[in-house]
């Protein structure tokens, strides 16, 4: 072997063995280079990247907000359609009670005249002059005294009562309202007006905040009048009242009352999604 073979060889030996160093040491060069740190999330991503990121955070948020406003705005307009629906309720019910009352009214007042034709047939009136026309006691030519006109009647009076009371609700004069209720049901307790006069006493209560008068009057009609239209409202108003108080078991008790025995009420509409936010 040559002295120029020897050499080579020994170079090729020099090499093999440096190889593995040098592979590390272009590694570790690498590492340095690129990975000179701790890697986070924003030394990866590039600006754009990093704003796109924020512009997808705040769409985001803007998203909760939006969904948490349409929740409460569904809410809002569920109570005023429930309101307004119960008002409309309302109304039909007190019409149909005028009616009633109308036609009672007419009835009576239709036998009342042909009562006062049969006696004047029976008995007509003297005439001046006839002696003998004229009865014991009196004289020829006596005219008879006119009869007085009747009465106002209960129901007519109750019905001017409550209608006056009413008026002053919804005129905003609360503690007139509640007056002239108490007063009503002081003189007619199981009148046709009584249950609305109680519901209506305590909203005129609940109005003004004064929460234990209004759950006393709601307890007073459906106590006395479990049968009136006003219960399920009645329920319904008993369970804000306690929502409002904290004492969230006897809310859901009284909307899931409403929900069981009234379901097709437009109070149950209100129950069912009050009851779900006490869940």
């Amino acid at each position: 072997m040559t002295a120029a073979m020897v050499v080579q060889r020994r170079k090729s030996s020099i090499l093999r063995s440096a190889a593995p160093i040098c592979a590390s040491l272009w590694l570790v060069a690498c590492a340095g280079q690129n990975y000179g740190g701790p890697i986070n999330s924003e030394q990866a991503l590039s600006p754009e990247e990093r704003r796109l990121q924020a512009v997808e955070t705040k769409l985001a948020e803007l998203s909760r907000k939006l969904s948490s406003s349409e929740a409460g705005r569904e809410q809002r307009n569920a109570e005023e359609l429930g309101r307004l629906r119960g008002l409309i309720e309302q109304l039909r019910y007190d019409f149909d009670q005028s009616q009633r009352r109308q036609q009672e009214a007419i009835t009576s007042f239709d036998a009342r005249i042909k009562g006062l034709e049969a006696e004047a047939l029976a008995h007509p009136a003297p005439v001046p002059g006839d002696v003998e026309s004229t009865g014991p006691g009196t004289s020829a030519g006596t005219v008879s005294a006119a009869p007085a006109s009747p009465p106002l009647s209960s129901a007519a009076d109750e019905e001017a009562l409550y209608l006056k009371s009413f008026d002053q609700l919804k005129g905003g004069k609360y503690d007139d309202a509640i007056v002239g209720f108490k007063a009503m049901l002081s003189k007619y307790p199981q009148g046709n007006y009584s249950d609305n006069a109680w519901y209506w006493t305590g909203e005129s209560y609940y109005i003004k905040k004064d929460f234990p008068n209004a759950l006393a009057s709601y307890r007073s009609l459906l106590e006395k009048f479990g049968s009136s239209p006003k219960v399920p409202d009645a329920l319904l108003k008993t369970g804000i009242i306690q929502q409002e108080q904290k004492k969230n078991d006897a809310a859901k008790a009284a909307y899931n009352r409403v929900i069981k025995e009234f379901p097709n009420s437009s109070a149950a509409i209100q129950a069912r999604t009050r009851v779900a936010q006490l869940r």
